[in-house]
């Protein structure tokens, strides 16, 4: 994963919170102009101090003390002088029990989905098969891949096969949403767009900028590559780096899914016998070969 898109995303985050948290601090200097509501607040923040001191609960004293105070708040028109935060998980600081929120990982998948060119996804449910010959093959496929979603990930590569318009990316996009929704870190890229950072990362001498543009296809947590085998190739390049990215994260066990118009033979061709083993190990794989016509024509 990119530093930089992380850095992006909990700066959004810790914008919201500063936003939440300044307009709270204008409602209390409002509030306390308040005579009748700064005295009950400075008599229950003296109370609260008594309680903690002698290692009690909150009293019914003190609970009545703040009732008090917030019935004065909405007598003088403020709603609150606490923070209303966005996040009510982590109070919009980005983590929980010391993981990532589900709010920052959204924004993580925000930034991500931008910076593809994916932005806009789709969604299993809302898929209609009447456009499919093989509706009912298509209809079981999805179905297929929206379970797989839910899985441990025991396979941890998807192979997913065939001729151009068929559906292929369009599937894969309702995979990406669906993950996105359960939380988890989904970059989705063309096989044109990587190979591109490959190709940097292969020209640079900054070790740093070499380290970073691969980083990403390294290390996110699930990485969709959409028409693999549609990049002009270069063999010291292409099928050096792509075997890496397979390689290093089949070992890592993450998720990879791959959609291309090459079938295995094809692919074992293009590329070689390295990438092609490791993307049918049918411990670890799902190969599927989608057929039908291109659907773009159709319509």
């Amino acid at each position: 994963m990119k530093t930089s898109v992380i850095e992006k995303a909990k700066k959004i985050i810790d914008n919201r919170r500063f936003d939440a948290e300044n307009e709270a601090l204008k409602n209390k200097v409002k509030a306390f102009e308040d005579k009748t509501f700064k005295e009950l607040y400075q008599d229950y923040t003296t109370k609260m101090i008594e309680s903690c001191r002698e290692g009690e609960a909150l009293s019914s004293k003190v609970q009545n003390i703040k009732k008090r105070y917030q019935k004065r708040l909405k007598e003088i028109g403020i709603a609150s002088i606490d923070p209303d935060y966005y996040c009510k998980k982590c109070n919009d600081s980005g983590y929980v029990e010391g993981k990532y929120c589900s709010c920052l990982i959204k924004e993580i998948n925000n930034i991500l989905k931008k910076e593809s060119g994916f932005d806009r996804l789709e969604e299993f449910d809302k898929t209609d098969f009447s456009i499919f010959e093989n509706a009912d093959e298509m209809k079981k496929l999805y179905e297929k891949m929206k379970a797989w979603c839910h899985s441990k990930f025991d396979k941890n590569l998807i192979f997913i096969a065939g001729n151009t318009g068929v559906g292929k990316t369009h599937l894969i996009k309702c995979m990406a949403n669906e993950l996105i929704n359960l939380n988890h870190v989904v970059l989705l890229t063309s096989s044109f767009a990587m190979h591109q950072d490959f190709v940097k990362s292969y020209s640079t001498r900054d070790l740093d900028e070499k380290s970073s543009l691969l980083d990403r296809y390294l290390n996110s947590e699930v990485l969709f590559i959409d028409d693999l085998g549609t990049e002009l190739r270069q063999p010291n390049i292409t099928i050096n780096y792509l075997y890496q990215v397979i390689n290093e994260r089949k070992m890592n066990r993450l998720p990879t899914i791959i959609t291309s118009n090459l079938d295995l033979y094809e692919l074992k061709d293009y590329y070689d016998e390295r990438i092609s083993s490791r993307i049918i190990d049918k411990a670890s794989s799902i190969c599927i070969f989608v057929k039908g016509k291109d659907l773009r024509l159709v319509k």
